[in-house]
């Protein structure tokens, strides 16, 4: 058995939209996904929500903002964690990065289906350093 019982996800929020200043794309368009998430823990049930914004709606070189908020279920099982990892570090370090390719194929999918751009593919990334990282700032 696992320490991190994953039971599944949700998709709370999923949205596209046209860019109404884009002007026109120049060679190559730089999109870097600002990602939150939230934790909600009670007894051994956790609740995190991922939350992604690619894009943007007022820069005019950029052609849509997609958004992307989903929310994963997840039970600790403390006497399976014979390397006492805890339930911070696994919250931090697998739980989300679990959650990340569903939301990956969401924003894909969005993208793809604008009809009127390519799709965007988010890069495969160090989720919990991302978090870390955008936490700093």
């Amino acid at each position: 058995m696992s320490v991190l019982k994953f039971l599944g996800y949700k998709v709370m929020q999923m949205k596209y939209e046209r860019n109404p200043v884009f002007e026109s794309v120049k060679k190559s368009i730089s999109l870097e996904p600002k990602m939150t998430s939230k934790t909600n823990i009670e007894d051994n049930n956790i609740n995190i929500t991922l939350s992604v914004i690619v894009g943007s709606l007022e820069d005019k070189t950029i052609p849509f903002q997609v958004s992307c908020s989903i929310i994963g279920t997840f039970v600790y099982e403390p006497d399976e964690d014979a390397t006492n990892v805890g339930l911070d570090a696994l919250v931090r370090n697998n739980a989300v990065a679990i959650l990340y390719p569903y939301v990956r194929a969401i924003i894909a999918t969005l993208t793809t289906t604008s009809n009127e751009f390519p799709g965007y593919n988010m890069p495969t990334i160090n989720v919990s350093e991302l978090l870390a990282q955008q936490g700093e700032k």
